[in-house]
């Protein structure tokens, strides 16, 4: 019992790791190909943030827990805005919100609905995943001809030696501390009596965000609101196309209960938009706009868990 209850948080060290080495070793490898802030990103930062999202869920649905896989998504996107971004902007002294494509944010709020539409019929058909996967490259070839074509390289040549190390290592700590984590998570929800639709949104997720959050802070101290920005967007774009698309399409098809509530999709859907308002207001009055977040994530887990 004892050596069940580490698996929890020794899963969640493993995927802090391996989500920030990845990124470490991605943001040098853009680095080397001159790519732009914002969509570093989106396109590296974003995806290599969203690989531990990926590994849970195909890891929870081969363990035949779909309301956990689908769960830690719709967590980590609400996350990756409210709690992500509400504390960064809390700690961030500055104006560090810079100014991006509005587009990205309105494919990121279609996303949302999208999987809206999935927990009304509690289902991801196999025809679905496929469409999903093929959204995903087109989004990212007119996000990056079209979208942000403007946007400036973001010269950092930090950590480039050792580019393969770092992506080797982030992706072993990845894939074993999924198989771990989502072990420790069953477990807690075993012993503790959760359903494991709450227990996918709020402990799968918060673990599963731990690359987002190290990396939105880093950026936002320092001076890359564009890259944070983009992480964020990028992953839950990610999150939903790409995880869930491609888990989908390996299981054939993702059939989850109903046991998520409609606030889950209110809130996903309102703190999409959230983001917009954040971008368009939060530099004004940063900790102001980062505390009103915070309550809003605050508040919903208190519902969740009453």
């Amino acid at each position: 019992m004892f050596n069940q209850a580490l698996l929890f948080p020794i899963g969640i060290l493993l995927l802090a790791v391996g989500g920030d080495r990845l990124v470490l070793g991605s943001v040098a490898l853009s680095n080397k190909l001159r790519v732009p802030a914002f969509i570093t990103g989106i396109f590296i930062i974003g995806f290599g943030t969203s690989l531990p999202e990926l590994f849970v869920t195909i890891s929870a649905l081969n363990k035949n827990e779909a309301d956990i896989a689908v769960g830690s998504i719709i967590g980590s996107n609400i996350i990756n805005i409210l709690l992500i971004l509400g504390l960064s902007l809390v700690l961030t002294k500055k104006k560090s919100l810079d100014s991006i494509s509005n587009k990205d944010i309105f494919v990121m709020i279609l996303c949302a609905l999208l999987l809206s539409y999935f927990l009304q019929i509690g289902l991801i058909s196999n025809i679905w995943s496929i469409i999903m996967i093929i959204l995903l490259p087109v989004y990212l070839f007119i996000s990056y001809k079209f979208f942000n074509r403007n946007n400036k390289f973001d010269d950092d040549n930090s950590g480039q030696r050792s580019v393969v190390l770092n992506l080797i290592i982030g992706f072993i700590a990845i894939i074993y501390g999924s198989e771990i984590f989502i072990e420790g998570l069953i477990y807690i929800s075993e012993i503790l009596d959760i359903p494991e639709a709450i227990i996918g949104i709020s402990l799968a997720a918060i673990g599963t965000s731990l690359p987002e959050l190290a990396v939105t802070i880093a950026s936002f101290f320092r001076g890359k609101g564009s890259v944070a920005i983009g992480n964020v967007v990028g992953s839950n774009i990610f999150n939903i196309l790409g995880v869930l698309g491609l888990s989908a399409l390996i299981n054939g098809q993702i059939i989850f209960s109903k046991s998520f509530s409609g606030i889950d999709t209110i809130i996903l859907i309102l703190s999409s938009f959230w983001v917009y308002i954040l971008l368009r207001n939060g530099s004004t009055n940063p900790r102001f706009y980062g505390s009103i977040s915070l309550i809003g994530y605050l508040s919903y887990m208190i519902f969740l868990y009453s």
